[in-house]
């Protein structure tokens, strides 16, 4: 009797077992194509810079430059972290929109809520007068599926009461 519903349906189990092995690496490569056709987008060679400022004018920090044909896109975070002061002070931003975050009293994160477009500078400024001895490190980071051909994405200021330098 079971050789006889094989005859009329011309399926036997084994060619149901063959289909269904080789068709589990064609769903797998169809599930994992749009994970793999996703790319990253290279916003090219932006610049965390410190910056002195000007003494009783504009207080230290930092300036990030979008590069020359891509902008930083929102959610770039620069973490800042300092030392040699018990507070590194307030943060202004200008040229741009960002949130600033109080991490702790030496360190605060900025994360930019729009586009800084292609050419354009961020400048972040602490209330930290120059004439007191410090350093403040800052480090830019992309948001996932951003890389940054060429970038500077790190920075520093430091000063000894009477210099300041800043890379």
């Amino acid at each position: 009797m079971t050789e006889e519903i094989q005859k009329n349906s011309g399926f036997s189990r084994r060619t149901v077992v063959k289909g269904a092995a080789w068709s589990v690496p064609v769903i797998a490569a169809a599930v994992a194509t749009p994970l793999a056709a996703a790319s990253t987008v290279d916003v090219g060679a932006f610049a965390l810079n410190g910056s002195c400022g000007v003494l009783g004018v504009l207080g230290p920090g930092f300036t990030i430059t979008a590069g020359p044909t891509a902008p930083l896109p929102a959610g770039t975070t620069i973490t800042i972290t300092g030392s040699g002061v018990a507070n590194i002070g307030v943060f202004s931003i200008s040229g741009g929109t960002a949130n600033v975050a109080v991490l702790s009293a030496t360190s605060r994160q900025i994360t930019l809520t729009a586009d800084l477009p292609a050419g354009a500078t961020l400048a972040a400024r602490t209330t930290l007068s120059i004439t007191v001895a410090f350093t403040l490190n800052a480090a830019a980071t992309l948001p996932a599926g951003y890389t940054a051909t060429g970038a500077k994405s790190a920075g520093s200021v430091t000063s000894t009461l009477v210099l300041c330098s800043a890379a």
